[in-house]
């Protein structure tokens, strides 16, 4: 089984061509750490404002969904654009199941996974009101049901934080240490701890470990 994620960026057309240009750019340089993070993990960006992604170690797939979308909450700070994009930075799609085919020299990526994330991602976005989608190839829909509850809550969550909170909770669910947050971001070490409280840091970090220990092979049957 394999994770793919389908994401875009939430009023992307409220942005200054300038200004998507280069959150672009600097969107590409996180998929790039990223890919050096988590073993076989790659990323595209399609259509201008859109990403897609393979994420062979699955379970590690919601913690990279919401790293974009804090990376993106952070750099849309300042930016002249739809209070929405301030909001919730992107809209994503985790879709779990086979690969056909997924090369990333070839550019290609083929199967049930990112038929069903991709597939997700245009359903919700004509919508107004959801921006996430879960869903596993051969599981109930009563267990898909439940799960794409939890991503649902679990990204609310992340659509409360300010950008400050946004950047210290980022960093920490790469692994800083709060000592080395505060030096990355120039704050007070107290300071880092009172936006990771604010945040419910405690609670994110919880729910997104509870995640990873799932055994989704089981639940598929």
């Amino acid at each position: 089984m394999i994770a793919t994620i389908s994401a875009d960026i939430v009023r992307s057309t409220s942005l200054k061509t300038r200004d998507l240009m280069a959150l672009r750019d600097k969107l590409r340089g996180l998929l790039d750490q990223l890919e050096k993070e988590y073993p076989g993990f790659w990323a595209r960006i399609v259509r201008g404002d859109s990403v897609e992604c393979v994420v062979p170690a699955y379970r590690y797939s919601l913690r990279i969904a919401i790293l974009i979308k804090l990376f993106v909450k952070m750099e849309a700070e300042g930016l002249d654009c739809h209070y929405l994009l301030h909001r919730h930075g992107i809209r994503f799609s985790i879709g779990m199941g086979n690969l056909d085919y997924a090369n990333q020299k070839d550019d290609i990526i083929n199967g049930e996974a990112i038929y069903i994330s991709g597939r997700n991602l245009d359903e919700i976005s004509r919508k107004s009101s959801i921006f996430t989608a879960f869903e596993m190839a051969n599981a109930s829909r009563q267990m898909n049901n439940m799960l794409e509850s939890y991503v649902a809550l679990l990204s609310n969550l992340v659509d409360s934080y300010s950008a400050k909170q946004a950047e210290v909770v980022f960093y920490k669910l790469l692994g800083y240490k709060e000592i080395d947050v505060a030096e990355r971001l120039g704050i007070y070490q107290s300071s880092v701890n009172t936006r990771s409280g604010q945040a419910q840091w405690g609670v994110l970090r919880m729910a997104i470990r509870d995640f990873e220990e799932m055994d989704f092979e089981r639940i598929c049957g």
